[in-house]
This record gives C-alpha cells, sequence and structure tokens, in this order.
C-alpha cells in the first residue's frame, strides 16, 4: 500500500454520541490502541484488517481546529531570531 493510500476515514452522524475512525497510519493506530487500554471510551471497533484498524471514540474527541496565527511587531520578530541564533550556535558545543 502506498502513503497516498493509507487513509484515515472518520465516520459520525448526529444522532450517535460516537465516531468510528479508520486508519491505516501507524502512528494514529499506536495512539489509538494505547487510548483503548486506558481509557474505556475508547473500544476497537467492527473493521479489524491486517493493513488498517477501526476505533470507536468519543464524537467530542473529533476536533478541526486551524492552526493560531501570531501578531508580531517588528521587535518581537527581531527578538525571536536572536533567541533562535543563540540557540542554533549554542547546539554545536
Amino acid at each position: 500500500m502506498t502513503r497516498i493510500e493509507a487513509e484515515t476515514i472518520i465516520n459520525y452522524n448526529m444522532e450517535e454520541k460516537f465516531a468510528n475512525v479508520f486508519t491505516h497510519d501507524p502512528a494514529v493506530i499506536r495512539r489509538l490502541e494505547k487510548l483503548s487500554a486506558e481509557r474505556p471510551e475508547c473500544t476497537p471497533g467492527y473493521n479489524q484488517s491486517s493493513r488498517g484498524k477501526s476505533f470507536d471514540v468519543p464524537k467530542t474527541w473529533i476536533k478541526v481546529s486551524p492552526p493560531v496565527k501570531r501578531q508580531l511587531t517588528d521587535e518581537q520578530r527581531a527578538e525571536l531570531s536572536e533567541r533562535m541564533k543563540t540557540l542554533r550556535s549554542g547546539q554545536g558545543k
């Protein structure tokens, strides 16, 4: 399976309290397996294959959140730039 074929599909409706997450992404599978061991509200779902796994999770866990845009002044930007230069120069020691 190619990386473009390795999908993650989140399916839910307005009536039920749980969403189904089917994924081929190994990082997402590991995270959901860990959560299912720790949290009873995360359970393995109906679709388990050799390539992908399914989990049922509360719909409240599903979020769409865009990155926060920071408004920096020129002075703040220069200060952050200097800080990064200092950090990078200290890494080689």
